[in-house]
This record gives structure tokens, C-alpha cells and sequence, in this order.
């Protein structure tokens, strides 16, 4: 359940957004019309299975259909990697694919098992990784969005589709600081290399996920590395906004918040406004602050 709080002024504008964490996903939706048509594909693709079973893979490979049209294509794996229905590589079907990597080296078909079984919060979510659009010799960036569904027989599929060189969405960062703060709720510290993987499902294109204790000592930042192990709450924005304890400010009486603030893109110099989604975390008795955020231009 999504609770929006008064609207805090510090030195900037912060909008808070409460959620609820045992652990439940803020919830939000896209706001480009490509995504949200991606999203309402694979969940009528996800129906189609729940009602008629391994009969909807006959469906999904049928050419100018809603499921089989342009570069749009539903795919279908079971929960061991198993393929069932891609009909972009039909060679990838009736084999077990566990391990197939994208062209960064990213095991892209774990990532679509972990985002749907590997969380006690969702059963469906986003992987981003290089790939092939179909008709194309150069692969590109794609963004899948997947979900765990059960046929009728009780086997349950992971169904999804995708988008190529996706505009960037809320609803993406929400889910990296979701998954990544209960791995630190579940883990600690441990978490932190898994959350720093340059092959992992928290880093991508402009996106990564840091992370900041209650002292405000940075101890993971991916893209910013130089940040590592430092005191930044005297870290100030290109409009002298002391963004980091503003952060810690929005988050004292709730467990989420989106801050904005100018930051540069990693690789580059020139400051961009930035809103940054972050959540509270306790491990133990040890706090952490949990964060992604999305350019604004």
C-alpha cells in the first residue's frame, strides 16, 4: 500500500512516498506507454497460462498475433531454465539454458529466475542485459519483464517480453532497492558484493544501487567508488544542496522517500537532476540507507 506523506522542504524539494517493509514493494507504475504495454502483454500472456496450460505456447508462436508481431515477442522458461517458447531463437527452445549469457557476460536467464522466485515479496520483476533484436546483427540493450505463473496441471512457467533501448522508469530503480534491501535485511553486509556485481541485476546503463549506514559513511557505491569507505554527509549538490542528510531526514519517520538533487551520470562531469528512490533498512541492530535513482532528462 502506497501512503503519501506532506511534502518536506529543506533546502530542496523531497517528496515522500511511505511504504511497508516485511518486506512489501512500494508500489508504482510506468510512466512510458511502451512499458506499460509490455507489462499488460506478459500478464495476459501469464492468464492465457493459467487457464489453458502448455496449449497458450501454440498461441505464442503464431505469426502477426499480439503475442508474435515486429521485434515483440513472448518467451516462456520454467523455473530450471528450461525453454518452451522463444520464437526469436526458436534453436533456444526444448533445451535447458541455465547459463546462456548476454554479450556483457551477464547470465541473464538466473536473472529471470531470481527476479521471480528469488524474493518473498514479488513474484514478478525487471531484467535488463544485452541482446539481439530480432532482424538485427547488433545487439542492444532490452529490458524483459517477467512473471512466475502456475498452468492448471500445477507446473509453474516464468512468461515474459521486452522491450530495446526502453526509456528509463520509477518503477525500475524501485525494484533494484527493493531487492537489494532485503538481501541486506536477510544478509548484512554480505549482501554488498552481490550488490556491487558489474554483472549483477543492480548495475546497468546509468543505474546502481548504493549503499550509506546511519554515520553517513558511503559503503557501497559501484559508479562512484572513490566514495567507498567515506563520511559524505557534507556531500553537497552542484546547488549546494546537503542531499545525503536531507535523505536521512525524509527517512525518519518512514521507511521510503524520493529525493531530487543534481548529480552527474557515471563517466561524466556535468551535473544532471536526479530522483532518487531510497529505503530504510535494519539489520540487526544496524541501519541502512539503500538507494537508485533516475536522470530526469
Amino acid at each position: 500500500m502506497v501512503k503519501t506523506r506532506r511534502c518536506i522542504f529543506f533546502s530542496f524539494f523531497v517528496t515522500i512516498i511511505g511504504g511497508f517493509f516485511l518486506l512489501g514493494s512500494t508500489t508504482i507504475e510506468p510512466a512510458h506507454k511502451d512499458t506499460k504495454q509490455l507489462m499488460s502483454l506478459v500478464r495476459d500472456a501469464a492468464k492465457l497460462i493459467e487457464q489453458t496450460g502448455e496449449q497458450s505456447f501454440i498461441e505464442f508462436k503464431k505469426k502477426g498475433s499480439k503475442w508474435l508481431r515486429d521485434d515483440t515477442y513472448i518467451f516462456v522458461i520454467d523455473t530450471e531454465g528450461y525453454v518452451f517458447v522463444n520464437s526469436s531463437r526458436p534453436e533456444l527452445e526444448g533445451k535447458k539454458h541455465i547459463s546462456l549469457k548476454d554479450l556483457m557476460g551477464k547470465q541473464f536467464i538466473k536473472s529471470f529466475i531470481n527476479e521471480t522466485t528469488g524474493y518473498s515479496f514479488k513474484k514478478e520483476g525487471w531484467t535488463h542485459y544485452v541482446w539481439y533484436k530480432p532482424g538485427e546483427e547488433m545487439a542492444m540493450w532490452k529490458t524483459s519483464y517477467v512473471k512466475l505463473v502456475k498452468a492448471p496441471s500445477g507446473k509453474e512457467f516464468i512468461v515474459g517480453s521486452g522491450l530495446y533501448n526502453v526509456k528509463m522508469e520509477k518503477v525500475f530503480v524501485v525494484d533494484v532497492v527493493d531487492e537489494a534491501a532485503e538481501l541486506i535485511k536477510r544478509k548484512g553486509k554480505q549482501a554488498f558484493a552481490q550488490i556491487r556485481d558489474p554483472l549483477g541485476d543492480f548495475n546497468y546503463l546509468t543505474t546502481y544501487v548504493f549503499v550509506i549506514d546511519s554515520k553517513g559513511i558511503d559503503l557501497v557505491n559501484p559508479l562512484f567508488p572513490g566514495f567507498e569507505g567515506q563520511n559524505v554527509l557534507n556531500l553537497k549538490d552542484s546547488d549546494g544542496n546537503y542531499f545525503i542528510k536531507d535523505m536521512m531526514k525524509a527517512l525518519e519517520s518512514t521507511d521510503t522517500a524520493w529525493i531530487e538533487y543534481t548529480w552527474p551520470k557515471p563517466r561524466q562531469a556535468t551535473p544532471t537532476k536526479k530522483s532518487t528512490y531510497v529505503r530504510k533498512v535494519v539489520h540487526d541492530k544496524d541501519v541502512f540507507y539503500v538507494g537508485s535513482g533516475v536522470y530526469l532528462d
